[in-house]
């Protein structure tokens, strides 16, 4: 295969900020393959379409034959092209994804342009994919306004199962599509928003922390409340908008680019109740207008757990316009709000570009196509080049998932063997004690190893860590393990502060290079509420920052992390090589998060896959930054219920 391999395009005007190299390749140069003849590129996605851990890159198109393809990279062919619809129809842009058949793989969905007022979904064929055989396309709207765009899905209704909505451009409107009970029966539609201007852009996020998933769209977003969707204003403009924390805290800051004109890229962060307009304030990230900035994507592109902005203008947006400046931004972000801008091209054209990971090696790729310069025309920049694929998840774990004991918690209490082998039955061989529930520490080894479990781990009290390192070894010694842990910092509930964690880093040093000494290694589980926020970060940032990592490590309670406001995966990464396991818990729709009290109701623990956490992106991290254990933990009473549910979903993720 023909590549150009570059850190800098002098001819485009390009540079980087980091040392890593960008892969060139485009449908200009042949290097990568584009039969179509589309001369209108009107919309794009990146999604895993076969179920592989890669995402494809779909594009739309008007003009002549085929209106989509996707591309998919194979290590052993390169790249190729495959045919979804082989039709014209008039496609808009922003379309998006959604398991509309319930089958476990993502279906597409796209609504019409100017000259129609449907919406499709096309089955994902999976798992028989043919380059030349096009997938079924069903009708999902059949009436109503013209120019259906923005889609998204969200339970915004809180019914258990995920609704559409779009703007229909058509007739001003927002709306919310309802799904039948049967795959191929009528969608209901109702109309929740009508505006006197243009609308565009929508996200899917739980803006102000309670739980539950809330609608952005345009320059407002909505929460659901007695049945009725309550808009708040946030800004005067609309264009496309993406929800994220670019800094700690309760709430989502939103971030908009002008779209289909011209403005500036804004970031609106809120004081205060998020119900109230004047509670959001917006600042200039770029320092100028934007001409037709139709990009905006949010990742953590140079993986230092800390979200970035990539954000581009078009060069041309109708058969009159001419933007030969245009500029595509990478903005990196420093986790507390502020930016680095950098340039990653100018004069070349960028309609609804991605930030995806397309060959599988770990990194963020852009991937891009234009809607009318030099069309028919798609492209791609990877990032390092096509690195070493990162393995299938699935594959890394196998039998590796194991039960931190403490889930079960009320059945030692009453029989310690029979738990014991029940946790074997389940197919779990790994696991990390927590007490050993009246029976003597040698006694309840001895009983691990009649039924085949493996303890590696242990979690111990504070003050054992503070006073008695003596008895923290024998215990260790007693169940063979090398991994002696703490879960909880003493200090006045609801009040961690900077004294508590001073307290503490010194107890973890001490008691850290002292186990050394004995073959052990010490780890910190954190528990929420070190995440209270600082000038430099957290609390926990500074705890990590303060503690020796030849003897210090830590383990990531997933769930807590999250209710103390982080992205568990952004945390992994922000800390490479600190986590040595993860506590793999997920929390229920509905549960606040953003707080820092550590504790919630142990009915807010739900079966892994079902609640608020996206494992995919968690357990990718933790692949990625060399976690060692990974151990489920559930404090719900109906664990029993919860355990097949979580391990079934754990080894079936890709």
């Amino acid at each position: 295969m023909k590549t150009k391999i570059i850190t800098l395009f002098s001819l485009l005007g390009v540079f980087t900020t980091k040392a890593q190299n960008w892969q060139h390749i485009s449908s200009e140069d042949g290097t990568l393959p584009l039969s179509w003849k589309n001369t209108q590129q009107t919309a794009s996605l990146a999604f895993d379409i076969d179920k592989d851990g890669i995402d494809e890159f779909v594009v739309c198109g008007r003009g002549q034959g085929t209106s989509i393809i996707y591309f998919k990279f194979d290590r052993a062919i390169g790249w190729r092209e495959f045919a979804i619809d082989k039709e014209q129809i008039p496609l808009e842009a922003s379309g998006t994804t959604y398991d509309i058949d319930q089958d476990g793989d993502l279906d597409l969905i796209f609504g019409g342009d100017t000259q129609s007022n449907k919406i499709w979904w096309w089955e994902n064929p999976a798992p028989f994919y043919n380059p030349n055989v096009p997938w079924h396309r069903f009708e999902l709207k059949t009436e109503g306004e013209n120019q259906n765009t923005d889609l998204v899905f969200g339970d915004f209704k809180q019914i258990g199962k995920a609704q559409l909505a779009f703007w229909s451009q058509g007739g001003k409107q927002l709306v919310i599509a309802t799904a039948p009970e049967e795959v191929t029966g009528k969608w209901s539609f109702e109309t929740i928003y009508t505006s006197t201007q243009n609308n565009s852009g929508s996200a899917v996020a739980d803006v102000d922390g309670d739980g539950n998933k809330d609608l952005v769209a345009g320059n407002m977003w909505f929460k659901y409340v007695d049945g009725k969707f309550k808009p708040t204003k946030v800004t005067e403009v609309t264009g496309r908008v993406v929800a994220a924390k670019f800094k700690v805290g309760k709430k989502m800051q939103l971030l908009y680019a002008p779209g289909s004109k011209n403005g500036a890229l804004m970031l609106y962060e809120c004081n205060g109740s998020a119900e109230v307009s004047s509670n959001w304030k917006g600042k200039d990230l770029i320092g100028r207008e934007l001409t037709h900035a139709q990009t905006l994507e949010v990742v953590d592109y140079n993986d230092d757990g800390n979200l970035d902005i990539f954000c581009a203008e078009m060069v041309k947006w109708d058969e009159k316009s001419e933007n030969l400046n245009a500029e595509a931004f990478i903005l990196l972000g420093d986790g507390k709000g502020n930016f680095t801008k950098t340039i990653f091209q100018k004069g070349v054209d960028f309609h609804e570009a991605r930030m995806s990971d397309i060959d599988g090696d770990g990194d963020f790729d852009i991937l891009s196509k234009s809607y009318l310069w030099k069309n028919p025309r798609i492209e791609m920049w990877l990032q390092n080049g096509t690195g070493e694929r990162i393995p299938n998840i699935g594959k890394i774990l196998g039998d590796r998932i194991g039960l931190e004991l403490y889930s079960l918690r009320d059945y030692f209490k009453t029989d310690i063997v029979g738990t014991l082998a029940y946790v074997k039955s389940l197919g779990i061989t790994d696991v990390e004690v927590a007490g050993t529930y009246g029976m003597k520490t040698e006694a309840f080894k001895a009983e691990l190893d009649k039924v085949g479990l493996k303890p590696y781990s242990t979690l111990l009290d504070y003050n054992l860590f503070r006073d008695s390192l003596s008895k923290v070894v024998a215990t260790c010694k007693a169940l063979g393990i090398k991994y002696a842990g703490c879960a909880w910092i003493p200090h006045i509930s609801n009040k961690f502060g900077k004294e508590d964690a001073d307290k503490a880093i010194k107890v973890f040093n001490k008691a850290g290079e002292a186990l050394a000494k004995e073959g052990i290694k010490f780890y910190y589980h954190c528990h929420g509420y070190e995440f209270k926020p600082t000038e430099d970060g957290t609390l926990f940032d500074y705890i990590v920052k303060q503690t020796n990592p030849e003897n210090v490590s830590f383990e990531c309670d997933v769930y807590w992390a999250f209710h103390g406001g982080q992205d568990p995966a952004l945390l992994l990464k922000k800390h490479k090589g600190r986590f040595l396991a993860l506590h793999l818990k997920d929390m229920k729709y509905g549960q606040e998060t953003g707080e820092l009290s550590g504790g919630t109701p142990l009915t807010s623990d739900v079966a892994i896959g079902t609640g608020q956490l996206d494992f995919r992106k968690i357990l990718r991290a933790a692949i990625q930054t060399g976690v060692k254990f990974y151990y489920i933990e559930d404090e719900n009473e109906v664990v029993k219920e919860h355990l097949p549910v979580s391990l079934r979903y754990l080894k079936n993720l890709k």
